[in-house]
């Protein structure tokens, strides 16, 4: 396969005619393919720039694969990621185990293509028929464009495209009915008591299901009949020190008030197995649940309720959508959103500071009898 280089004449938008530099190939099925010599003026120029489009080793000249490009790419400790942090990108483990496993379904479609010869609206089109989300394909575009910047280290001087974003349009979970979650709420539908204690909290918290899971002893205040919210737990099991979306500067913590039942669930389950003030409530192994795991045990929960889930979307976060609907009748949209943590409030350390903490429950006012409400 050869690039051949010519010059063709192209009319601007104000009538003027340039004459501008292209090459061609022809692809695996002989169809002849035209790009542009970016940014080149002369034929030396265009000369020189599809000579950039292979590598040499040795006498022979081989044009340079995607599987070449991106084999090296996204692991820790490589060349690549060294390179990233020198420019001024630091990606946590769980991004860089992310972007590898983009890397990995690129490599396996586009693999054994020179990038060269991968026309941008290919990739586009192939993710029209990929059954994922809008986010996950602008995921994918987002990384396949990361092997443009890559293959300039490789001397290929081929110019990143600009990918088109899919619109980004998430289901939003649906909310359960008094009747869905009477029958859901029964210790049989669940694994063990642990799930059906970390789900009922959940519920009657508002929790996100990384909040839930990231629940510690010291959180609950029994004799107030409230919840601190101050940290959630990532896929890989690691608690963060402040909430789901907030950062280290801005911690975003908050306060629920906890229906008198749940609390009872819940004391009942500390009293059949102490727990340190500082270590997970909800635990399996030791450790603290895994997402995947409580995903499942929710999703075998609501099976074995007889909950119609056809054409719905019920997941761990219906519990909280549940939640924020039913608080809405009871209570002013105010208090509900800094109950379920959608402001931006802050807050001081509960733990030393009663002085911020009752002056945080005195402002939800109703909200306790609201909890005690939930299920009605």
């Amino acid at each position: 396969m050869k690039y051949h280089v010519f010059k063709k004449p192209k009319r601007l938008k104000n009538g003027k005619i340039v004459h501008r530099w292209y090459y061609y190939y022809l692809d695996e099925n002989d169809k002849q393919i035209q790009r542009a010599c970016q940014g080149c003026k002369t034929r030396q120029e265009a000369e020189d720039y599809i000579r950039t489009l292979w590598i040499t080793d040795g006498a022979r000249e081989t044009p340079l694969l995607i599987k070449d490009i991106a084999a090296e790419m996204f692991i820790p400790g490589g060349v690549h990621i060294s390179r990233l942090e020198q420019l001024g990108r630091l990606l946590a483990l769980e991004s860089l185990a992310n972007a590898r496993h983009f890397i990995k379904l690129i490599i396996a479609r586009w693999g054994d293509r020179p990038l060269a010869f991968v026309n941008p609206t290919e990739v586009t089109e192939y993710l029209f028929g990929v059954e994922r989300s809008g986010s996950w394909k602008n995921r994918y575009q987002s990384i396949f464009g990361e092997l443009y910047t890559e293959a300039q280290w490789r001397g290929l001087a081929i110019q990143k495209p600009r990918f088109q974003n899919f619109a980004k349009r998430p289901r939003k979970a649906d909310v359960l009915t008094t009747v869905e979650l009477q029958r859901l709420f029964r210790l049989e539908n669940f694994n063990s008591d642990t799930f059906y204690t970390m789900f009922l909290l959940c519920l009657s918290g508002g929790l996100r299901l990384g909040e839930a899971r990231a629940v510690r002893p010291k959180q609950i205040l029994f004799e107030r009949k409230a919840l601190i919210v101050d940290g959630f737990c990532k896929q890989d099991g690691t608690r963060t020190a402040y909430n789901k979306t907030g950062s280290p500067e801005n911690p975003r913590f908050r306060v629920v008030m906890i229906s008198e039942v749940t609390l009872g669930k819940v004391a009942e389950y500390l009293a059949a197995r102490p727990v340190a003030e500082d270590d997970f409530l909800f635990t399996e192994n030791g450790h603290a649940i895994k997402q995947i795991r409580a995903e499942d045990a929710f999703k075998r929960a609501v099976a074995a309720a007889g909950i119609d889930a056809a054409g719905r979307k019920i997941v761990c976060h219906s519990l909280r959508y549940t939640y924020v609907t039913r608080m809405r009748r009871e209570l002013p949209a105010e208090i509900v959103r800094k109950m379920a943590g959608h402001t931006s409030l802050e807050m001081t350390d509960y733990y030393t500071n009663r002085l911020a903490l009752d002056e945080s429950i005195a402002g939800l006012i109703g909200a306790d009898a609201a909890a005690d409400n939930l299920f009605a």
